[in-house]
């Protein structure tokens, strides 16, 4: 990977930046550094989302690093890092990818990245890594949210390394799944698809039911976009069963995740009655502390609302989104503000629209 990859140096506008190498470790503390300096992530962010990295890479099966007695040293080291992972995993949730980014990129610049190069990987057998590559997933994802694709493309692919080079066949394919949601959002429905399937394949049959149910949600709400009605509804139905038949009770986040997944899927099929009750179940199920989530679906449901007609149903929904609005710092959130907004001004003259569309010309 050379400087002008990772934004060590500036790009030349007439020609298009070569993807990232197979280099993960060595190069991760210049992808983070670069996105420290303001400058460099200004180029870094202008970059266009790649097409042509929309790729699921080649297996390269487990390495042989044996699992020894970590040191007293490096046991606290994942220790510190399964709790930063946990309080920035808290944070991206509940406020948004544009909450505490750059505090995780310089936790990834000045401690994990240095961690990387100081330990000798074979003694936690992939652990180090497939920890480090969590956060590093962490932050490409907190891209996305900010709607910066393509650096959130080098943290996926980043990230896509470390796991590799870990071992980490669930790791590798959390992120092909991101990878995925990414590919849809923009409207990239095939490579979606593919990714998707990746996802499912890498994760093979070892994955918990919450996790597989999430893979099998993000593959049917890839297949509806494409019209690919049995394929979508089949991993649908594969993902309900994958939690139902779940040994140990699962999490209320797996629930309220695929019932919004399959509210996506219903909708993108044309039922929209049996879309907004996945919805409304999701919103039910999802934690208190997930208010992205929470504000990401309510916009649908609003949505969907406005667009069967029921105005007073639409606000009413709506208004809850807008309560939690200043709490969140998501260029994806307030895209879906913009685009909610948009649709309920040619229904001004309904009470209700005009106080929300009022609101929003104010301010809070």
């Amino acid at each position: 990977m050379s400087e002008v990859e990772t934004g060590m140096a500036a790009p030349q506008a007439d020609r298009a930046i070569p993807p990232p190498e197979g280099v993960g470790v060595r190069d991760l503390r210049g992808l983070v550094l670069a996105d420290l300096d303001p400058v460099r992530r200004a180029l870094l962010r202008e970059q266009p989302f790649r097409l042509d990295w929309v790729v699921a890479p080649e297996w390269p099966g487990s390495p042989d690093l044996p699992r020894v007695a970590l040191e007293p040293a490096e046991c606290g080291i994942l220790a510190g890092i399964g709790a930063m992972t946990s309080a920035f995993t808290t944070a991206d949730r509940s406020f948004g990818g544009g909450h505490a980014r750059v505090a995780l990129t310089a936790y990834l610049a000045t401690d994990v990245a240095v961690w990387l190069r100081a330990h000798r990987m074979e003694r936690s057998g992939g652990a180090l890594l497939s920890a480090s590559a969590t956060l590093v997933h962490l932050a490409g994802f907190m891209c996305f949210d900010d709607l910066h694709h393509n650096l959130a493309q080098r943290y996926f692919r980043m990230a896509l390394e470390l796991t590799a080079q870990a071992g980490d066949p669930l790791g590798h394919a959390a992120v092909l799944r991101s990878m995925s949601a990414q590919a849809w959002f923009l409207g990239h429905h095939r490579q979606a698809v593919l990714m998707a399937e990746a996802a499912l394949a890498r994760a093979g049959g070892h994955a918990p039911p919450g996790t597989r149910a999430e893979l099998l949600g993000q593959a049917a709400v890839a297949h509806a976009a494409l019209s690919n009605r049995d394929e979508a509804l089949a991993r649908l139905t594969e993902a309900e069963e994958s939690l139902d038949g779940a040994r140990r009770p699962t999490e209320p986040t797996s629930r309220a995740n695929l019932a919004h997944q399959a509210g996506q899927v219903l909708a993108l099929l044309g039922d929209r009655s049996a879309a907004q009750g996945a919805w409304r179940a999701s919103l039910r199920h999802r934690p208190v502390d997930q208010r992205r989530s929470r504000m990401i679906t309510t916009h649908r449901l609003a949505e969907l609302h406005l667009r069967r007609d029921r105005v007073e149903q639409a606000c009413a929904t709506w208004q809850r989104f807008v309560d939690e609005y200043p709490y969140i710092h998501s260029a994806r959130v307030d895209s879906a503000h913009r685009s909610f907004l948009r649709q309920l001004r040619p229904y001004r003259d309904h009470t209700c629209a005009r106080r929300i569309l009022d609101q929003a010309a104010t301010g809070p």
